[in-house]
């Protein structure tokens, strides 16, 4: 990626870090003007990490949270459109509206986004995705689009190798068989180790969204390089 101007967009706050975080460290590294936009606060996930939160006071925590994240991966802007957390998939047109808007602001020469399968099927993930494409669909010059995925197995692979260590990952109650894309799917692996730590700060930072044994805090740096890297 050659861009001066970077917008990623996503569903929620901690989908930037876990996503993208090493692409979007590396695009700030090499001195792009990154945003970071979250279609919703969040405020309808899970309180999972011990943190002083109520649901009153949730978006304000991970909003929080996310510009912390994007303070770790040297993102200079970050926006939360206050969309409906959890039914973005009911107010398409408003989610397309809005990216559409932030096409025509910031003129990025390169967005960041899911790809079609919303990284395990999360319904907002596909939401956004599908709006990224229609908002797209207005844009005299495209920039160059970037849909990130998993590979399909990958996260099983993860899991298993942690759990022959002995160790139990807690991955919010997925199936790691429903992260990845397409086994078909015409992909590009993108080396990201040199900003490995960046990506587990930034992931860290959503303190909310991590018990204990969540699989991204307790990933030994051999796996995490392998598989987040």
């Amino acid at each position: 990626m050659k861009a001066e101007r970077v917008l990623g967009v996503f569903a929620h706050p901690d989908d930037e870090s876990v996503l993208a975080g090493g692409v979007l460290a590396a695009a700030a590294a090499a001195g792009a003007d990154v945003t970071v936009v979250s279609a919703t606060r969040g405020e309808s996930g899970p309180i999972t990490g011990g943190i002083d939160a109520t649901r009153e006071t949730f978006a304000e925590v991970r909003e929080a949270e996310l510009r912390a994240a994007c303070a770790e991966l040297g993102v200079r802007t970050v926006e939360c459109l206050g969309l409906p957390d959890g039914s973005l998939e009911d107010v398409p047109d408003r989610l397309a509206s809005e990216v559409a808007r932030l096409l025509a602001t910031l003129r990025p020469d390169a967005v960041i986004t899911f790809g079609p399968e919303g990284l395990y099927w999360h319904q907002d993930h596909v939401a956004v995705h599908d709006a990224v494409a229609t908002a797209l669909e207005g844009v005299s010059v495209r920039p160059e689009i970037n849909q990130l995925v998993w590979p399909h197995g990958w996260m099983s692979e993860l899991v298993a190798a942690m759990r022959e260590r002995g160790l139990a990952p807690n991955l919010w109650g997925l199936d790691p068989e429903s992260w990845g894309c397409d086994p078909e799917a015409n992909t590009v692996a993108l080396d990201v180790r040199a900003h490995l730590d960046a990506k587990l700060q930034a992931i860290g930072c959503h303190a909310s969204q991590l018990p204990p044994d969540h699989l991204f805090r307790i990933v030994p740096r051999d796996l995490a390089e392998t598989y987040l890297g």
